[in-house]
């Protein structure tokens, strides 16, 4: 063999090296349990991992505490599923909002990445001057990541958070 076959047999073998340790991405059903433009008691933006009964109680109470009938507390099977809270936080105008894109999010390297249409008003137009506070419940399988990456519709990363 010359030189240059050994050369492209090595770097073909380290390239398998490398792939062999990537894991794929794994894709997760994700579901909207509940989308507002008025979530009590988000004034940041944040999005946190909801893991259990008792902090999906406390939480959706939270959010409801404005709302004169609040819906009931959607059904969550904590032994299998989370729920992932997104919101952007007050807003001093109407326009903004947020809804999931897609069906399914990726676990990837231990980052969980749920696709969102995050919808800001255009500059220029005129808003009703009222405080919003968008939010978005989503839930979807509980699976081993450590971080969160909240993605728009044009790739751009908005929210991140840790587990």
């Amino acid at each position: 063999m010359n030189r240059l076959s050994l050369a492209m047999l090595a770097a073909l073998a380290l390239q398998g090296c490398a792939g062999a340790n990537h894991a794929p991405d794994e894709a997760l059903p994700v579901e909207k349990v509940y989308a507002s433009s008025q979530c009590s008691g988000l004034e940041q933006p944040e999005t946190v991992w909801i893991a259990d009964a008792a902090a999906w109680r406390r939480r959706y109470a939270q959010m409801m505490n404005l709302q004169i009938t609040p819906p009931p507390l959607p059904v969550v099977d904590f032994s299998h599923d989370g729920v992932l809270l997104i919101a952007m936080g007050q807003q001093t105008t109407g326009g903004y909002g947020l809804n999931l894109a897609g069906t399914s999010a990726t676990v990837r390297e231990g980052v969980l990445t749920v696709r969102v249409e995050w919808r800001e008003p255009l500059p220029g137009y005129a808003q009703t001057q009222v405080m919003t506070s968008p939010c978005l419940l989503v839930k979807l399988p509980d699976r081993a990541f450590s971080r969160i990456w909240i993605v728009d519709q044009e790739g751009r990363v908005r929210l991140e958070g840790v587990r």
